[in-house]
């Protein structure tokens, strides 16, 4: 286990235009940047071949990780590109951006996902431990999402994780196809959270179960936006744990961001691939004796505040139309005209170009 939190000094206020820029529809926009983290091993849980964008998906992976902390419009944003199997597989993404909370899971957190955040938990009464983080990473929140049935619907929910247990938590409800995007959304006005699913990937890492791999120019995938007050955000960088789990929340996958080392297979509940299920200790582990940190962290990078300017002149103007137009159709995953990630240079890149004219933030 190694142990390294970013400094914190790139990080920036983001402007109130970020709205205008990131719509949470399960893609990676331009003012994301580069991924922060890079899936290098095959999934153990189905290499996604056959994505959609609502679903369904024959694979569950975990091919990058992408974030921005918006402390002027006061959310966390943080994509996790890849897909999740319509099998009701779980994704679990833990938070660590305020002191305290939880370095080994606790038990008695809020019910959330048929108490799946307790399964997780240490077993108090029989003195068996669950799932414990690195060293220095303490989850302070706590967000799980998945996705199942016909026709495909995403589901989620969200839960604090204070230092005592307790706190709350609860569903937010369940997909629908969103009428400006047609992704598959989850909006809850309530406590200003979202998430959405772009399941169409068919890239990334492939199935060798451990294998070297690469998720590098994958951009689609799940996109959540939580309110930082919910977290209780006290200021610089935020760490989180995100990882493919099975559908009871008791059999850990290969897929974490960050990563596992090279050839490490499903972790399932004792960290080698075996199954306990019951309840709680489903998962006894400590990712604390795994080499690497299994996190990432977001604030050591500041997000691209104009990624309109395509010329580097500190403006949106008609070189950077030029420049768009010039580009226009089909382009690379890492193509600066895509400012809506969707792998063309086309009118909604144009409407986003024309509505930042004039000078960059």
């Amino acid at each position: 286990m190694k142990h390294c939190v970013i400094a914190s000094t790139a990080l920036l206020t983001v402007s109130p235009a970020l709205a205008q820029q990131v719509v949470v529809d399960g893609t990676a926009e331009a003012a994301y940047g580069n991924a922060i983290f890079e899936q290098a091993i095959g999934t153990g849980f189905g290499n996604a071949t056959d994505g959609f964008r609502g679903g369904p998906c024959n694979g569950s992976e975990l091919d990058g990780a992408f974030g921005i902390i918006d402390t002027a419009g006061g959310y966390l944003y943080v994509v996790l590109a890849g897909n999740l199997e319509t099998n009701f597989n779980k994704l679990d993404v833990f938070v660590d951006c305020a002191p305290g909370g939880q370095n080994a899971v606790r038990s008695d957190n809020p019910d959330v996902d048929f108490n799946g955040l307790n399964r997780m938990g240490a077993d108090t009464v029989n003195n068996l431990p669950g799932l414990k983080f690195d060293a220095g990473f303490e989850a302070d929140g706590y967000l799980t999402c998945t996705i199942g049935g016909t026709p495909s619907t995403l589901y989620a929910s969200v839960a604090q994780m204070l230092s005592a247990g307790g706190g709350t938590g609860g569903y937010l409800g369940s997909s629908v196809a969103d009428p400006t995007t047609g992704a598959t959304l989850i909006d809850n006005p309530a406590l200003g959270v979202q998430v959405s699913m772009d399941n169409s990937n068919v890239g990334g890492v492939d199935g060798s179960n451990g294998g070297a791999s690469s998720g590098a120019g994958v951009r689609t995938g799940i996109e959540m936006r939580i309110p930082l007050a919910l977290l209780g955000y006290t200021g610089g960088p935020i760490k989180v744990c995100a990882f493919i789990n099975g559908n009871g929340h008791d059999y850990a996958s290969n897929q974490f961001l960050g990563g596992l080392p090279l050839g490490s297979q499903n972790l399932g509940g004792d960290g080698a691939g075996g199954y306990f299920g019951g309840f709680p200790a489903a998962l006894r582990f400590d990712l604390g004796q795994i080499p690497g940190d299994q996190f990432f962290t977001i604030g050591g990078q500041a997000p691209n505040p104009c990624p309109t300017d395509l010329d580097g002149d500190q403006q949106t103007g008609g070189a950077d139309l030029g420049i768009l137009l010039g580009a226009w159709g089909a382009c690379g995953a890492t193509c600066a005209t895509d400012l809506d990630g969707d792998g063309f240079t086309g009118g909604s890149d144009l409407g986003t170009l024309l509505g930042a004219w004039g000078l960059c933030p």
